[in-house]
């Protein structure tokens, strides 16, 4: 008798343990994902024959969205400047698009790198491009640049850059000073429509937009000039928001982070989405895609410790 009560207290004890493993698991797992997109061409695109999986970013989303089929998938398209505010507000959103930092900000708590892209450039006209190299160099000098009131700095108003770039321009006040655009539509293309009707001088941005509005728009009349300087390439990433209830994005990207590992960055497929875009402005994208993206460690899953200042770079 007392053996049967020694099993039946096991056996209650095992099953009690199961339930409360399932119960943790299943508080552990995120039910419902938002994904943010903007209106900012090469990287949110509607699909064409010649945009057969859409923008950069577009594809990546496509894939998870397939691959975690027991999550609810919401695709939301807003402008930048919403973006960065949904993020703040603690929406259990994320922005697939965004630049990859090692820790995460108030705003938002990074996956492992997704993609990686050339250094940053001056954007301008090719009449421009001669007066800039003329007086500034080339590769120009940055602060030279920002600095000089003959040329007219523009952007979208929601646009930051990598930390090095928004810590210059944040010293030279060129932000203060910036001609902005506030378009909520084609956010991108009113910067470079800019540039071509002269309304500005040049902005600052990745070569390949250069690349995709000659080859693909008739805002054709732009060039991309090296930066002094800046030889870093920039890793892209998932951000999902860091204040979002119930430690969603830790959540989120814990099961976001291992189908990118297994599944789609190795995928030929996503690779593919990703030259397309890149390759002709960044010769050596494969190389580097392999070293930055494929081999990275894989601690890097495990979610990064807050710090206290927003870095409110994207794309």
């Amino acid at each position: 008798m007392h053996e049967s009560n020694t099993l039946l207290v096991k056996w209650v004890f095992i099953c009690t343990f199961l339930l409360l493993s399932a119960s943790a698991t299943a508080n552990n797992n995120v039910e419902e994902i938002t994904w943010l997109q903007s209106d900012t061409a090469p990287f949110h695109l509607n699909k064409t024959s010649k945009a057969p999986n859409g923008g950069l970013c577009d594809y990546l989303i496509e894939q998870l969205i397939e691959q975690l089929p027991n999550i609810k998938h919401t695709r939301l398209l807003v402008p930048q400047k919403r973006i960065g505010k949904y993020l703040d507000e603690g929406k259990m959103a994320c922005f697939p698009c965004m630049i990859r930092r090692p820790k995460s900000t108030k705003r938002a708590t990074y996956s492992i790198p997704t993609t990686v892209y050339p250094p940053f450039n001056i954007i301008t006209t090719p009449e421009n491009a001669k007066a800039i190299s003329s007086q500034h160099g080339a590769p120009v000098q940055l602060i030279n640049l920002l600095t000089d009131s003959n040329f007219i700095f523009g952007q979208t108003a929601a646009r930051k850059f990598t930390a090095e770039i928004n810590e210059i321009a944040r010293n030279t006040k060129s932000f203060d000073h910036a001609s902005l655009s506030w378009s909520s539509e084609n956010e991108s293309s009113a910067v470079i429509a800019r540039l071509n009707h002269g309304y500005i001088d040049y902005t600052i941005d990745y070569p390949f937009l250069a690349d995709y509005y000659n080859r693909f728009s008739e805002l054709s009349n732009v060039v991309a000039l090296p930066i002094a300087n800046q030889s870093n390439l920039v890793l892209g990433a998932i951000g999902c928001s860091t204040h979002a209830p119930n430690n969603f994005a830790n959540n989120a990207l814990r099961q976001i982070n291992q189908v990118l590992q297994q599944n789609i960055l190795p995928s030929a497929q996503y690779q593919a989405s990703q030259r397309q875009w890149l390759e002709a402005t960044f010769p050596d994208f494969i190389m580097q895609y392999q070293k930055q993206v494929l081999n990275v460690n894989p601690q890097a899953t495990s979610a990064p410790a807050v710090v206290e200042n927003p870095d409110k770079a994207e794309h």
